[in-house]
This record gives C-alpha cells, sequence and structure tokens, in this order.
C-alpha cells in the first residue's frame, strides 16, 4: 500500500467518524440545549383560535412536563402547535395550550362571618383576602383611622 493511499483511506474514515460524531451529537443533544429556530409562530398556532393559554418553553422542560402542568395530553400539544416530533422543542417557542385545559378556578373565600376577631399575625388586607372583601371595606365598615395598626382580639365587622 503506497503512502498516499494510506493517507486518503485515513482522511475519508477520519471525515466518515466526524460526520457520525455530529449525526449523533444532533440526536443525542436534548432539545433544551438547542437554540430556537428564527422562524415566526407556526401557521396551527396563529390559524387557530382554540388557545386558552401560551406558554413559552424554558430550559429543562419538555412536552411531557408542559402537557403534566396543563393537563393535557403531549399528542393533542403537539397537535395544535404543528409538531412533528414532540421530543424537538426549543427554548423560548410559544405553545399554543388547545381549549381542553381549564385552568383552575380560584378558592371560594372562607366563611368569615358578620364579625371577625382579630388573631396575632392577621393583617387587614389578609382578613380582607379571607373573606372575600376590600381593606377599604373594613376601615369604613370599622371607623379604622389606621389601616397598618390593628391588634390581636380587636373584633372587626366583615359586612
Amino acid at each position: 500500500m503506497t503512502r498516499r493511499s494510506v493517507l486518503s483511506s485515513g482522511v475519508r474514515a477520519g471525515s466518515l467518524l466526524l460526520a457520525l460524531a455530529i449525526v449523533l451529537a444532533a440526536a443525542l443533544t436534548p432539545a433544551i440545549a438547542r437554540a430556537a429556530p428564527q422562524e415566526s409562530a407556526p401557521a396551527a398556532v396563529t390559524a387557530s383560535g382554540g388557545c386558552v393559554a401560551y406558554h413559552y418553553v424554558r430550559p429543562g422542560e419538555n412536552l411531557t412536563r408542559i402537557s403534566r402542568i396543563y393537563g393535557v395530553s403531549v399528542w393533542h400539544i403537539a397537535q395544535v402547535n404543528g409538531i412533528r416530533n414532540p421530543s424537538l422543542i426549543y427554548v423560548g417557542q410559544v405553545l399554543c395550550i388547545p381549549s381542553t385545559y381549564h385552568p383552575p378556578a380560584p378558592p371560594p373565600p372562607a366563611f368569615c362571618g358578620q364579625y371577625y376577631t382579630v388573631k396575632l399575625g392577621d393583617t387587614l388586607s389578609s382578613i380582607a383576602r379571607r373573606c372575600g372583601t376590600t381593606v377599604r371595606a373594613l376601615v369604613y365598615l370599622n371607623g379604622i383611622p389606621n389601616p397598618n395598626y390593628i391588634r390581636a382580639g380587636q373584633v372587626l365587622r366583615i359586612y
């Protein structure tokens, strides 16, 4: 074998190994490490009016995690957003969350009755939030001159 044939076969083998390494790296690199493409939103997202929320993909997220957050299947999110490979999403990508997702309703305010006895650590804002009213209403109903000063044991009228 001549030196020239050894060198050219070595170059070919080296090129093949480099190409194989690039392909494997691209296939094995998690979607979160890849840069977001410089495209606009997919046509499926802009065309669909059934988005009840939009999710910006953050580092470390994948469609499985996102689907659990919203209670929507991976395949439904992928279909609505025109994603052919659910393993390939990008940091910064905006995903349309389809209409099968219904955000949880806020918890109803606790029933406080007509009067409330202030406990240690209570503030007017925490009492108002807990009892479904406003600080302004509590100040007005109870004639409180300084809303920043209430005492434990003080009885407040709620409505």
